[in-house]
């Protein structure tokens, strides 16, 4: 997952409470990605969409995940990385929420999930959905099925 171009650290990031993972403290840092982590989040995003657990995106979508994307680290290698994708001051949408098979259950992908809801406050999204697999995750965190007005999501494939 790294590379020569890969920087782990270019941001003040925040560390993993030892009781969150099983990483010890000084090994788990969460950021907020830069443009420089363009190449090492595809790479590390390549295998869930070949599994299909994420859908595929071009270079340019990718780059527009990374303005409100999260990275979960090891020390050097991309454990975990979500971002939340905001389409109007009204919408946003958390994409990509991904962790690595060794890291799950850690508590990477809730602590992803709450910067994704952070970031979202401060932007003034006024919602903020989740599509996902992962439905427990979800409402731990706080996400129901409905809105409080009792509005519902609807979907069709065009």
């Amino acid at each position: 997952m790294t590379g020569p171009e890969f920087n782990p650290n270019p941001k003040s990031s925040e560390t993993a409470s030892p009781e969150t993972s099983g990483l010890t403290a000084s090994d788990m840092v969460f950021r907020e990605c830069t443009l420089e982590d363009l190449n090492p989040v595809v790479k590390f995003l390549n295998p869930f969409v070949e599994s299909q657990h994420l859908l595929a995106r071009t270079l340019e979508e990718y780059q527009v995940l990374l303005k409100h994307g999260f990275l979960a680290l090891n020390q050097t290698e991309i454990i975990g990385f979500a971002a939340v994708e905001i389409y109007s001051r009204k919408l946003a949408e958390i994409q990509a929420l991904a962790v690595a098979p060794t890291q799950q259950k850690q508590g990477i992908g809730r602590r992803l999930i709450q910067m994704c809801v952070e970031r979202a406050k401060r932007e003034n999204v006024v919602e903020l959905m989740a599509i996902t697999a992962s439905e427990k995750l979800f409402s731990e965190v706080g996400f129901q099925y409905t809105l409080p007005d009792l509005k519902r999501a609807l979907f069709v494939k065009p």
